[in-house]
């Protein structure tokens, strides 16, 4: 079992939020709990949905989906290709890094899908992409393993590839099972 532990730098990932920002505060209660202020709402957002980090830079790869003025979303994703911060972990050591097979065994039941963006490559498409010279295969595709709370009314998204954790998400059902967040 992968099982990191908690350092006393680490924040702690849960259906409740990530260290000290809970889902459902508000912006000023999140900046409150930070000691942080949040960036501003920028364009193409609007004031019921938007999403921003934190305006001092720390926790870069920390975002916030904020709709109707709370916190429904709490993502760790960096879209530049770098791996992100792996001390963000839950209470049981699941985070970056971590596989399948512990996430199923901290939560139980979990449900196994495509990335919403993702598919196995077809017979059809492996044959147009073979008739266009390409022989290489295509990388593997990312999955959501999805954890629900027990009332079903949260959930922890943790999106992996070869059955390795990358990047997580937990939020409030329905916005956490949006991948285009305010779209």
């Amino acid at each position: 079992m992968a099982f990191t532990i908690l350092s006393a730098t680490a924040q702690e990932l849960s259906w409740q939020g990530v260290g000290p920002v809970t889902l459902g505060m508000t912006v000023t209660e999140a900046e409150r709990a930070l000691n942080a202020k949040l960036g501003p709402m920028e364009p193409p957002y609007t004031s019921e949905c938007y999403v921003v980090s934190r305006a001092d830079g720390k926790d870069e790869a920390l975002s916030y989906v904020i709709v109707d003025g709370r916190i429904a979303v709490i993502s760790l994703f960096l879209d530049d290709g770098r791996r992100p911060d792996p001390k963000i972990v839950d209470a049981n050591g699941i985070g970056v890094g971590s596989t399948e097979t512990d996430i199923e065994r901290a939560y139980g039941a979990t449900e196994r899908t495509f990335a919403p963006y993702e598919s196995e490559e077809t017979a059809e498409e492996m044959a147009d992409r073979l008739k266009h010279g390409v022989t290489e295969t295509p990388p593997p595709p990312n999955h959501w393993v999805i954890a629900k709370n027990q009332d079903a009314t949260r959930a922890i998204i943790f999106e992996t590839r070869d059955r390795k954790v990358i990047y997580w998400r937990t939020g409030l059902l329905p916005a956490v099972m949006s991948w285009e967040d305010c779209i």
